[in-house]
């Protein structure tokens, strides 16, 4: 199970989202085990391009995995100038993430 135990979002000065910062880690449930390193990595690029908000409104992605704890990974969503994306997108884009990261089965 991957959860997201932070978000942050960025604005610019017109209040306008410019970019999402959001931290993932790996925690151990059930029959399941604990996903790290590259496993983790995989698994939440595989749930994020399972949703459009890159399509629909991104411009750069990046996935960086924690240097201290494998466990933990940042990915991080930078937006093009021009959108119109409000909290309540960053928050269904959030849950559609989280099941699709659920959903990913790839080892």
């Amino acid at each position: 199970m991957i959860n997201v135990v932070n978000l942050d979002i960025h604005y610019n000065d017109y209040r306008r989202i410019t970019a999402v910062d959001i931290k993932l880690k790996s925690i151990a449930s059930g029959v399941e085990y604990k996903l790290t390193g590259h496993e983790l990595v995989a698994t939440v690029s595989a749930g994020f391009f399972k949703t459009t908000l890159l399509t629909d409104s991104g411009g750069k992605l990046e996935v960086k995995p924690n240097e201290s704890r494998n466990d933990i990974v940042n990915l991080i969503v930078s937006f093009k100038e021009d959108n119109d994306l409000t909290v309540i997108d960053i928050a269904n884009f959030i849950t559609a993430f989280q099941y699709a990261t659920d959903g990913v089965d790839l080892f």
